[in-house]
């Protein structure tokens, strides 16, 4: 898994999660669904450039969708990433275990 995309997705993903602003919007996201751009902003008390830039990191990492309709950007939580990253994240730390029950078994 070293190297491999899904490791990038994983670290992409922990540091994503590595804020209070942006487990903050996550949060917002699930009690709402769906918010723009700007009413989180204005809900965050942040500038909406700032607010893009941590959206971009949850983008990135895998945690959030977007979408478009005409000058407003919706953003809702993407659920598949977050699951993706809970299961690579459960077989890295479990990988070894694995292979000492196996060995041990035999």
């Amino acid at each position: 898994m070293q190297g491999s995309p899904e490791r990038r997705l994983l670290l992409l993903q922990l540091k994503a999660l590595a804020s209070p602003t942006r487990l903050r919007i996550l949060e917002l996201l699930q009690e709402r669904g769906e918010e723009t751009v700007t009413d989180l902003a204005r809900d965050l008390r942040m500038t909406q450039p700032r607010v893009s830039w941590h959206l971009g990191l949850l983008r990135r990492g895998g945690l959030l969708r977007q979408r478009r309709q005409g000058r407003q950007v919706f953003c809702s939580l993407d659920l598949d990433g977050l699951r993706r990253g809970q299961r690579q994240l459960w077989e890295l730390l479990t990988a070894g275990r694995r292979v000492a029950v196996d060995i041990a078994a035999h």
